[in-house]
């Protein structure tokens, strides 16, 4: 059974039906009734946060969401969007620095350097390739969309053992985890 509101005659501070429009004790005009607090209204669930963001350094990154996956490329630059839905493919590359090996042209170049100091100097920048080479690891992630278009979102390099390689493993995991449940096959290293 629905309460009756009830509002009080300015004139005469009677309490009276809201029904009515004038007291009925002095005829003065009644205020309009409160309005009911509205019903509360049913929330839709709150949406999953990302499942994984990895800082990749320099304003960019990579995040696994439930419903899509983003990358920004640069800081300044918009970020790239896809829907789970549309991702057929996905192929995580993970190889040595092998740019780093360039270095060694200096090595051959030593060779035929004219001063110790400059062979020295040729050496040494060799073996920094090979470091280099050997202690980087360079990532890439591609994306095979429904229509056959392929992105290709360079992570970048990452020390063995660092930091920045510890949030790729895990963004990794994380992909890999969104990609089974989804059924999208997930090539590269312990897929």
């Amino acid at each position: 059974m629905p309460a009756e509101v009830l509002v009080m005659c300015s004139a005469c501070g009677r309490p009276q039906s809201a029904a009515r429009r004038r007291c009925a004790f002095c005829n003065a005009v009644l205020p309009e009734a409160p309005l009911p607090p509205p019903a509360p209204a049913s929330r839709p669930p709150p949406s999953m946060g990302p499942l994984a963001v990895v800082n990749l350094g320099n304003g960019r990154g990579l995040s696994v969401g439930v419903e899509r996956l983003t990358f920004q490329g640069r800081a300044k630059g918009s970020p790239v969007d896809v829907a789970w839905i549309r991702v057929r493919r996905l192929e995580w590359r993970s190889r040595p620095y092998l740019e780093a090996l360039a270095l060694l042209a200096f090595t051959v170049l030593g060779f035929w350097a004219p001063y110790p100091a400059m062979r020295l100097m040729g050496f040494l920048a060799g073996a920094v390739g090979l470091l280099l080479a050997a202690l980087y690891r360079h990532h890439a992630l591609t994306v095979e969309v429904e229509d056959g278009v392929k992105l290709q979102w360079p992570l970048g390099q990452a020390l063995r053992g660092s930091a920045r390689e510890a949030r790729l493993v895990a963004g990794l995991a994380a992909l890999t985890a969104a990609a089974r449940s989804r059924g999208v096959p997930l090539d590269g290293p312990d897929a």
